[in-house]
This record gives C-alpha cells, structure tokens and sequence, in this order.
C-alpha cells in the first residue's frame, strides 16, 4: 500500500496554489492578492448581470483548507525562530513521509502537523492606523456620452457591538464598547477637488447633515457632481435604500471614462468575540464559548436579531429567482442534519455548537475556488464543492438558516500584514446569546446579553476581526419586511450605467505607510472537539 503524506512547509496560493511564504501578500507566481477574495471585486460593484469576469482563483484549497485540523490547545506555545523552527518541522516532516511507515512514525504525526500550523499560520498587527485611496472608475466605450449613478456607502464606527455605544447593560450602568474600527475621516478627490465629507453628521441619528441632488457638489472638471441624500425606498433613486451613502452621479465622454478618488483613513485593532481565541487579543477574557452560550429560545430574548434576521429561511431573491441565502433548500436542510448528528445530545440546543460545526463543515467540503459572475448560492455551493468569499458565506449563512441563529452580511476591503494590497472582500457577522446563569452572575441585563460577531469563514477568521479588515457596509434590518433582503440586494444592484459598453472599475491602493502598534499574533487552524457531558 501507497502511503501518501502532504507535507505543508510554506502556505499556498488560494488562486494557483503556487508555495508562498506566509509573510507574502502578492503571489508571485500568478501574481494575485492572497486574501481569499476572488471574484468579489466584480462583485461588489454591483454587476451581477452584466460584464465580463475579471479574474480568480482555479480551482483549488485556500491555505488553511490544505493543513489537517489539529486539536484544541488551552494555551499558545512561544515561537522564537519560526524559520528555523520552519526548516526544522519540514525535515522531520520528510523523515516520516520517507521512513518506512511504522506505528511510531505514524503516532507522531499529528504532532509535526500541529508545529507546521502554527508556522504558517496567518500574521497579523494588534492595531493599525492607516488611509487608503479607492478609486472608482465609470468606462464608456460607446461613440456617444452616456449618463450613470452610482452611490457607495458612507461606513460607520465599529465597535463590539456591532455599530452600538454601550456593550450591554448592568445594575452599575451601561458598559461601553470597544471601538474596533474608527473612520476618522473620509474625502472624495479628483484632481485639485478635494473634499471631506462630514461623515459625522451625515451619519448621525438626530438630524443629519444631508445634501440632495438639488444640492449636489460638482467634482471638479469630471461633469459629474455627488450628493447625500437621506434614506427611502429603492424605487426612488434620489435616496439612499441601503443606509448612509454618497450618490456619484454625471456623464461619461464617448470612448473615454471618469474616476474620482475615494480617501479613507481608518484607526482599527484586533477584536476576539470568542473566548477561546489562541492569540492575545481585546475581547476575549469577556467572549462567549460553547460552554457559556445560551440555547436557540434565548436568541428570541435578547434584542431584535431575531425579527430582522432569523425568522426567514431565505433571504436575498437575485434577479435569476433564486434566493443567495436558502435555509429552506433540502440540500441544505440535509447537510444540517448531518452536522446536527455530530454534535453531542446535551448539545443540541446550543447555537454556537451548530454554528461552529457548520464553520468547519464549509472548510470541509468546499475546494476554496473562481466564483460566478452571479454569485453562488447557498445551495448551488454546496452542489459544486467549490466556492469563494460570498459564495462560501452564502452556504455557512443558509445553514444558518435552518436553525434560526441571526446572521447577515457585511462587504468591503482586505489587504495583508504588511497593507500593500488590497482586494474587495465579503464576510458574515453573527448573534449569539450567552447563557442565562452567565449573564446573572455577571449582572448583565438579559436582553442585553448576546455577542455581534464577525465572521470570516473562507480566511478561517471565527469570531474574530483583524486591523487588516475595513468594514465599508454592513447590513441592518430591512425597510420593507415584505422582502427579506431588500437591503442586500439594493446594495448589489447599486450601479447604473447606460448598457453593455458601459462598465465600472475600482482599485485600491495604501497612502504612505501604515502604522501598526501593540505587536502581532497569528491565528491557526483549530478544530473544536465538543465532548458530551453525560
């Protein structure tokens, strides 16, 4: 018998699965950015119909998709010399793989595994200030002018409750948040136009600072012009139907195209809703873990996630009927119930059990590759095994879905350790209830107990945000709840341009050098081992 080991001694590229370090944030053999994000740049511009795909991965696993999961470990091991230790591990890898396999050689295994994890696992910056320049550009290949609209959002401060002052409520008072990502100020540019929207203002719950298009600004000499108007229902243009944004709207020249440049500069830090977090990072000496998480009634009790998000089993109808994220699908429902008889009797009422088993189901059983120009949906990236950021997030949503647990979608921009590159990205956020008994013995109001999380599962981010994410948009309840999803797909569909030879492009690129603080910690590859109590 053919015994086969894969050895991991330096990460991969998600796209060509070329050997690259884990330092590196280029590929240098296909040359595309690692971060998990093909075809989401497409994506979140809006064209979903129309255009051609720009690029993406081939088929193949996303680094943390090629490394065998390793067991739970209560605390980190201090790494000196990692590319010492690096060379070392891969040595003594090869001996097992070459020696004539025994018994021994096999045991130890898992044990080189582990080490190799740990040595390739993703770095990243405790905190980081840094501005970033995207630009937006509207293509007219017609030999006449055409007109287009386009709005993008205005984001808002994160914290660690979601976009929420205070953490929770306590008979001492409101504990407030941790900030987790500032947008200290954010202009628009275009040549010697330079200007700074009071995002504040305009974002602000009591009378808002708003412009509309009565009041609109000209941009320069671009014949394009942007105002900001108050929100409203999709149907109406002249609002925005999705949250806060900025309406770019003006005329493209014939054979030509206009850009303008969108400067953002961001103070963020790591934030860790989850208690069992192997690095050292703000939020997990107070997150939730199995053991502290209530069951699936509590997610009734505790704010309104269930109402704005759990009670449909679908959510979001494209434009080809079906639906982006589908609890009701019998592909679904039955992988659920697969991931439902891996889990502990006396576990079956925890949401944050289910939710972790299907994290780890997605990593499973689905090869990190191109997406669609429609996005994938929930079912459809279950049926191809194969699937990239929103189309994963897609199929851990529907699952999701299926058991009631509040989950929606946040979009924007992530670049690596070192912010030279960045790609459009897309990412899940959760609610969980901490158990009862917990929240009394910590004095926290009931309806108050509950974590907002992020999570990221093609770049194996579990309840966790990074500096080296920008959230841009995140969505909130609908404002017709006869549509689940209204918002999202008002989101997407977001762009106007004349027809086929129009098009939309944007690029990002870091101003100057960020500036990184508090050290770095890495986050490997875990697996959770849930264990009955019976």
């Amino acid at each position: 018998m053919v015994q086969r080991c894969y050895v991991v001694t330096m990460a991969r590229c998600p796209y060509c699965m070329a050997p690259v370090s884990k330092f590196d944030e280029i590929c240098r053999t296909c040359g595309r950015i690692m971060t998990g994000t093909a075809g989401s740049s497409q994506r979140a511009t809006g064209q979903f119909d129309t255009g051609a795909y720009s690029g993406g991965a081939t088929s193949g696993q996303a680094p943390q998709m090629m490394r065998n999961p390793r067991r739970m470990q209560s605390r980190r091991r201090k790494k000196k010399g990692k590319l010492g230790k690096l060379v070392f591990v891969s040595i003594i890898a090869c001996v097992f793989v070459f020696t004539p396999a025994n018994e021994l050689a096999m045991s130890q295994w898992a044990n080189v595994s582990t080490q190799l994890q740990d040595l390739t696992a993703p770095v990243y910056p405790m905190e980081a200030t840094y501005t970033v320049d995207r630009t937006l550009t509207m293509s007219n290949k017609d030999t006449d002018n055409h007109t287009f609209k386009y709005s993008f959002a205005i984001p808002q401060d994160r914290t660690s409750k979601g976009m929420d002052e205070f953490m929770w409520n306590t008979d001492d008072g409101a504990k407030e948040a941790d900030k987790i990502q500032e947008i200290t100020s954010m202009k628009v540019i275009s040549g010697n136009f330079n200007y700074e929207l009071p995002i504040d203002a305009i974002t602000r719950d009591v009378n808002p600072e708003l412009r509309g298009i009565d009041q609109a600004i000209n941009i320069g000499d671009t014949n394009t012009y942007m105002f900001w108007p108050g929100e409203g229902d999709s149907s109406d243009s002249s609002f925005c139907s999705y949250g806060p944004c900025v309406k770019w709207e003006g005329i493209t020249p014939a054979d030509g195209d206009v850009s303008i440049v969108v400067r953002y500069t961001i103070k963020s830090s790591a934030y860790s809703w989850w208690s069992d977090f192997s690095g050292n990072v703000d939020g997990s000496s107070t997150g939730i873990s199995l053991d502290t998480t209530g069951t699936y009634s509590d997610i009734e009790t505790r704010g309104e996630h269930y109402n704005r998000f759990a009670q449909y089993s679908e959510w979001f109808k494209r434009n080809d009927n079906s639906y982006a994220i589908d609890g009701g699908n019998a592909a679904i429902i039955a992988a659920a119930s697969n991931i439902d008889s891996e889990i502990p009797d006396d576990l079956s009422d925890n949401p944050y059990a289910f939710a972790r088993k299907a994290f780890e189901y997605v990593q499973e059983v689905i090869t990190y590759g191109r997406g669609k120009e429609i996005p994938r949906s929930g079912p459809s990236c279950l049926s191809d095994k194969v699937g990239d950021c929103d189309e994963q997030s897609n199929l851990w949503m529907s699952l999701l879905k299926t058991k009631k647990i509040p989950t929606w979608y946040e979009f924007g921009a992530l670049t690596g350790y070192t912010f030279k590159t960045w790609e459009p990205h897309g990412w899940s956020n959760i609610m969980l209830p901490y158990d009862s008994e917990w929240c009394e013995d910590n004095g926290i109001y009931i309806s108050t107990c509950f974590v907002e999380a992020s999570v990221d599962v093609t770049n194996n981010m579990w309840l966790f945000k990074p500096p080296t994410a920008l959230g841009l948009w995140i969505e909130l309840e609908d404002k017709d709840t006869n549509t689940p999803g209204k918002g999202l797909k008002d989101y997407f569909y977001r762009i106007w341009a004349c027809n086929v030879l129009c098009g939309y492009a944007e690029t990002w690129e870091t101003v100057g050098e960020a500036v990184t603080t508090g050290g770095t910690f890495t986050n490997p590859q875990i697996v959770e081992e849930f264990k009955t109590t019976q």
